[in-house]
């Protein structure tokens, strides 16, 4: 594979069509949870010539992306050290919380960055929430099955899953992820732009870098 690889390599169609054969779910039947796995180490070195697999609708497609997301020191005080996979039992909803992430880094790169937060506090809830689901009995969430994001945040610090900075930050990606509400942006007055999908981005790291580490070990 590395030879014929070495041999198209002055060919952009032909690594195109290895990249997205590569992150196909169609090559992962047998294992469906392995295609975001591919994807997140193919993307690992694509971000730094500016690009990036998604899976939009479960094909994938090659599109730009701001290379800075390669660069940890730039995108959050942590290198992102787990994946949607491991977080998120049910590989359902894993997949579909993945495909939030990846519709947040597409909104992004086309910048559309409120689409892009919203995403991305979309998707935090749906982690916060599988988390409350996994790690506490029914009988500990106090007739609560869904509650909203802001409780699902001070659960998950109460319990010790999120540290505190990652716990008051939550909270502001919260308040931009209103912004689906059209008065919210108007109280906000402020339209985001590009550096503030990086804030929120560098919360929704440290979160779900919080939760990787305090997940219980089997």
């Amino acid at each position: 594979m590395l030879a014929r690889l070495r041999e198209r390599r002055d060919v952009p169609s032909d690594i195109e069509a290895v990249i997205l054969r590569l992150a196909d779910p169609r090559e992962y039947l047998s294992e469906p949870g392995a295609v975001t796995e591919a994807a997140r180490r193919l993307n690992a070195f694509l971000v730094h010539e500016g690009y990036q697999v998604q899976l939009p609708g479960g094909r994938p497609r090659i599109v730009e992306c701001d290379p800075a997301l390669g660069h940890p020191s730039q995108l959050a005080p942590v290198e992102l050290k787990t994946t949607m996979s491991e977080l998120v039992q049910n590989p359902a909803f894993a997949a579909a919380l993945q495909n939030r992430l990846d519709e947040a880094q597409t909104c992004h790169a086309n910048g559309a960055h409120i689409a892009a937060i919203i995403m991305l506090g979309s998707m935090l809830e749906g982690v916060l929430l599988d988390v409350l689901h996994t790690r506490t009995p029914p009988s500990a969430r106090r007739q609560n099955d869904n509650p909203p994001l802001h409780q699902l945040i001070e659960i998950a610090h109460r319990n010790g899953w999120i540290q505190a900075d990652a716990q008051r930050f939550s909270h502001v990606l919260r308040d931009y992820r209103n912004l689906v509400h059209v008065p919210v942006q108007f109280r906000i007055g402020d339209v985001p732009d590009g550096d503030t999908f990086k804030v929120c981005w560098y919360v929704v790291v440290a979160a779900m870098n919080d939760l990787a580490a305090t997940a219980p070990r089997p």
